[in-house]
């Protein structure tokens, strides 16, 4: 049986509440964007990695919020890039740390931007993030 638009507006419409009370409306699935991608990694190694990549052809900037722990060490910053096609320029702000868990660079290795990450050491260091892309 093919899925209509009719169905995939119910569908949508069974999982979305409305709080009057505040003016917000909530969902109970996760919405999917493009532009948006949150993940997390754990490193026992204090190699230089690729923490995430994005093609350069379709964003020109990107803004990360990095979490890093290690035991009870924390470590995070916000992250903010872009490029021009050959060259990524980065800048970090907004770090709160209670011992330096990495270091990030960010460069352009063929079609992708890359942003890397060192951690400080071989001990395991949980890494999350959240990114925003802006469209190229």
């Amino acid at each position: 049986m093919a899925t209509t638009n009719a169905f995939k507006v119910a569908e949508l419409i069974r999982h979305l509440t409305y709080d009057s009370g505040n003016d917000v409306i909530t969902t109970s699935k996760r919405m999917a964007d493009k532009n948006k991608k949150r993940a997390d990694t754990s490193r026992s190694s204090n190699a230089i990695f690729n923490l995430d990549t994005f093609a350069k052809t379709s964003y020109a900037a990107a803004r990360y919020i990095v979490a890093m722990t290690q035991g009870t060490k924390y470590h995070s910053t916000e992250i903010m890039l872009i490029h021009d096609g050959t060259n990524v320029t980065i800048t970090m702000y907004g770090t709160l740390k209670s011992e330096s868990l990495g270091s990030f660079t960010a460069d352009i290795s063929g079609s992708d931007v890359r942003l890397r990450c060192t951690p400080a050491s071989g001990t395991a260091t949980n890494i999350q993030y959240d990114r925003t892309l802006v469209d190229a």
